[in-house]
């Protein structure tokens, strides 16, 4: 039994979008020994589109944070081929970092705003499913002892926040 062919493509996303204008394949012209070679441009145009939509209705970063981030991405870029012991220290960092604000950020966001789950996802620019794994990653995160950085030996200094010995069963006095 064949495979049906297909006719023509169209852009689409992970969040479900599915672009509206639909392009001709003209199978005469694909090579089959370089399928990447096909002209796709204009589905991956209309996609690009609809990402520029998403990202204009996420929160926007802001500018300072924004470029710092960028420089770290850079400056690791540069390091890992030939000091990936560099990265992989600032790696543990930015991780550090990550497990404290991440939570933080988490438990404001659903215990005092009560935003939709729908709202979130679309602030943050991804699918609703993708947000709610996002909050569930962090939440859970929060219910672990925090990393505050690495000793030298490479042991982890713990802090438990009241709140997760409270989670554990301890009490308060």
């Amino acid at each position: 039994m064949r495979r049906p062919t297909a006719t023509t493509m169209r852009g689409r996303c992970a969040c479900g979008w599915r672009g509206e204008r639909t392009f001709p394949i003209d199978w005469q012209q694909v090579d089959d020994d370089d399928l990447d070679a096909y002209d796709t441009s204009g589905p991956e145009l209309d996609w690009e589109t609809h990402l520029d939509e998403v990202a204009a209705r996420a929160v926007p970063l802001p500018e300072d944070l924004a470029g710092l981030l960028r420089q770290v991405h850079e400056r690791l870029d540069e390091l890992v081929d030939d000091h990936p012991l560099t990265v992989l220290k600032a790696a543990g960092e930015l991780e550090t970092a990550v497990a404290f604000f991440g939570p933080l950020a988490t438990r404001i966001v659903t215990r005092s705003e009560q935003l939709p789950l729908a709202q979130v996802a679309e602030v943050l620019g991804m699918t609703e499913q993708a947000a709610g794994s996002r909050l569930r990653h962090y939440e859970y995160m929060d219910l672990r002892p925090r990393t505050l950085g690495h000793a030298p030996c490479g042991r982890e200094r713990l802090v438990f926040s009241v709140r997760q010995l409270l989670a554990y069963g301890y009490r308060v006095p």
